[in-house]
């Protein structure tokens, strides 16, 4: 198996995609997307990804609970920009159970914003560029807020002292995880972290 957490409208092919989205409820009922379109709910954008049946790829999967899978049963995990809108200990909580679900020798791959672009952007005379990139603060939804924001060491910190091994930073589309070419979805400002569980004698 090879999990993908938070895909939200990007499923992959060959992939368990997850998400919490209500769009996975609204693609379970016939017609709702278009009646939530007609009534101004539902951009249209959004509509055309349920007519093409984007959210009927998806299973709910709450990554702030522990994850519904057996130990050892994922080849690879791989999450892209959804690690963020995690408070810190909740994503701490996450990595430990992504290292429990993964087999010896699996690969983790997370992808986040990075925090040391947003802080490049800091202009005194107006820091809101800054302060959007962190918190993506006009988001009305609070759970599509940021939470956390991570550099490259503190996202390798965080698996390094999970039990990961081999941890470090890729480039766009390069990497170990299965399906690096495809999985990758987010080419800006973005940092990639991979790390893997020890075998079975710590190697």
């Amino acid at each position: 198996m090879k999990l993908h957490l938070g895909a939200f409208n990007d499923p992959k092919a060959g992939w368990l995609n997850t998400d919490i989205t209500p769009h996975i409820w609204v693609a379970k009922v016939p017609g709702l997307a278009w009646l939530l379109y007609k009534a101004g709910r539902m951009t249209s954008e959004r509509f055309r990804e349920h007519e093409r049946g984007v959210f009927k790829n998806l299973n709910y999967m709450n990554v702030c609970r522990p994850l519904p899978l057996p130990d050892a049963s994922c080849s690879s995990v791989f999450s892209s920009h959804m690690m963020e809108h995690l408070f810190s200990w909740d994503a701490e909580s996450l990595v430990r159970e992504i290292y429990r679900v993964l087999q010896p020798r699996g690969v983790v791959r997370i992808v986040v914003p990075s925090l040391q672009y947003c802080v490049n952007l800091y202009d005194p005379e107006d820091p809101s560029a800054m302060l959007q990139g962190i918190f993506e603060c006009s988001l009305s939804s609070a759970k599509n807020r940021h939470q956390w924001m991570y550099t490259e060491r503190s996202m390798c910190d965080l698996l390094g002292r999970n039990g990961f091994i081999h941890v470090k930073a890729w480039e766009y589309r390069q990497g170990r995880c299965e399906d690096v070419e495809l999985i990758d979805n987010r080419p800006e400002n973005s940092i990639y972290i991979e790390g893997e569980k020890p075998g079975a004698f710590g190697a």
